[in-house]
């Protein structure tokens, strides 16, 4: 990469000195999403979510932007990889899910953390998604003292990206409120194309819209990459179906597509005087041209995400 590839972002007035900084890159592709679910010991059924958060952007999150003894939440966790990662630097976490079949795995998962020896407290929470569940946890005590809210946009029935939206938009409302002042929201979305047409769609301005009518700074758009850059070639870890998609893209605009090798992760900051222009900055390029993959030439994936 090249020398900006690792550029920290100044820190906002008024943060906290001590402790990291978000960089523009995240370095967070190293090691495979399975790896990673393997490794870390997490149930075999987590892989299964289809917006699964990877571990490792979950604790470059949680590490550059709270510090040990911090509560990170999760409204939306799915199978609790961002509440497990959050116990395993010792921080506490809230995941919150309206599926039970999420739940039950996200429990397991924070059970078997748990079991290992960490001593923060994790909890999974099954909601309906009515108004009184921010109501009850505002009640609990939860006002002002969530640290990090950290979630994905999950896709919507058939890629439904407006219900998705609109359901991200209510998440946020609801659970802004329990920020501290100066608390971060990270949000990660993964490329998305258009079904007919197969452009990229420009998903991460559409949630950085959604963010800002609830009220949420930006701070920040940076890259979290799903895969590994050698030399400043990068190597995909695309999924059979992500070629797929890639290859059809390729019929339909008729010139080399991309393989997808990063997730877009945006941050925000709950009070309103943070705001910076840095969310639709130019992000550092690689230190070499990357060579675009053609899905169905050759078996070596080496580009990213355009």
């Amino acid at each position: 990469m090249s020398k900006h590839a690792g550029t920290q972002l100044p820190r906002p007035v008024g943060e906290r000195s001590e402790g990291p900084v978000v960089a523009s890159v995240w370095p967070t592709g190293t090691d495979s999403l399975t790896a990673q679910l393997t490794e870390g010991g997490y149930h075999d059924a987590t892989g299964a979510d289809p917006a699964v958060m990877a571990p490792a952007i979950a604790r470059y999150a949680i590490a550059a932007l709270t510090r040990p003894g911090d509560v990170v939440l999760d409204p939306d966790c799915g199978a609790g990889t961002t509440i497990v990662e959050a116990l395993r630097t010792g921080r506490h976490a809230i995941g919150l899910t309206g599926q039970r079949r999420w739940w039950r795995l996200a429990r397991t998962n924070v059970t078997a953390t748990k079991a290992r020896g960490v001593f923060v407290d994790g909890m999974v929470l099954v909601l309906d998604r009515r108004p009184g569940t921010a109501v009850a946890a505002a009640t609990a005590g939860l006002t002002g003292r969530i640290d990090l809210l950290l979630t994905t946009l999950r896709p919507g029935p058939a890629g439904d990206l407006d219900g998705a939206l609109d359901r991200l938009h209510g998440l946020l409302a609801q659970y802004r409120p329990l920020l501290r002042p100066g608390g971060h929201v990270v949000i990660t979305s993964a490329p998305l194309r258009h079904p007919v047409r197969h452009d990229l769609l420009d998903v991460p301005s559409r949630i950085a819209t959604v963010a800002s009518a609830v009220g949420l700074a930006p701070v920040a758009r940076c890259v979290a990459l799903t895969s590994t850059v050698r030399r400043g070639r990068t190597y995909t870890r695309a999924s059979l179906a992500q070629r797929r998609t890639a290859a059809r893209a390729e019929r339909v605009l008729g010139h080399p597509v991309a393989l997808p090798a990063h997730h877009t992760a945006l941050v925000f900051r709950a009070d309103p005087d943070a705001a910076a222009p840095a969310l639709n900055r130019f992000l550092p390029a690689l230190s070499a041209p990357l060579r675009p993959h053609r899905p169905g030439h050759g078996t070596r994936p080496d580009s990213a995400a355009a």
